[in-house]
């Protein structure tokens, strides 16, 4: 399969740039396209709609990982994991150097209990995009359940590095500090989790 430039795989299509729905042409409204529909309809929490939706662009057409990675989303959303993994891997197989793919796809296999593998994943993620501060959040969690404290700790602290709003990265940095035996620690990880959180 030939490879693709990984940030080409998520540029709008002809047809799907702006608010579409709100498009006119001569004076008449423009049906948003059907990528813009499915954009809308999970913005709305649609999630069951968003995902026939984004199904019905990836029958349309195939090679496009928005459609796959949409659809493995809303899937998800709805709790319903092995589905969702499907869509990703399709996505993954269109677009396999984008760290967006990695990153869902890693949620998705967090979720489901899978810890390695969604470990290996969302790594991947953060090798393509260090910025991401989601991935290496859901990254420490999942090593947080493999008891990987000192591993769960390094990515904890460069995702609150990167998102220092975050409360979550806080508290999973508490359980891993309580994990290693350092009360103290993991009580100061705590307390910023509140403080950052405004509890």
């Amino acid at each position: 399969m030939m490879r693709r430039d990984p940030e080409a795989a998520l540029e709008p299509r002809a047809g799907d740039e702006g608010d579409t729905a709100a498009a006119e042409e001569n004076g008449v409204p423009v049906p948003p396209s059907p990528f813009a529909r499915a954009e809308a309809l999970m913005a709305q929490g649609s999630h069951a709609e968003a995902a026939a939706a984004y199904a019905a662009v990836a029958a349309a057409h195939p090679d496009d990982v928005r459609a796959f990675l949409g659809a493995g989303i809303a899937l998800s959303a709805l709790g319903k994991y092995d589905a969702a993994e499907k869509e990703v891997r399709k996505a993954l197989r269109i677009a396999p150097d984008l760290a967006e793919v990695h990153h869902h796809l890693g949620a998705i296999l967090y979720k489901r209990g899978v810890y390695p593998g969604a470990v290996a994943e969302l790594r991947r993620a953060v090798e393509l995009d260090p910025e991401n501060a989601a991935a290496y959040l859901v990254m420490g969690e999942a090593l947080n359940q493999m008891a990987e404290s000192d591993q769960a700790i390094e990515a904890l602290e460069s995702a609150a590095r990167l998102h220092p709003e975050n409360p979550r990265a806080y508290y999973a940095m508490g359980i891993a500090y309580d994990r290693k035996g350092l009360p103290d620690r993991a009580a100061e990880m705590y307390r910023l989790s509140r403080e950052v959180g405004g509890r």
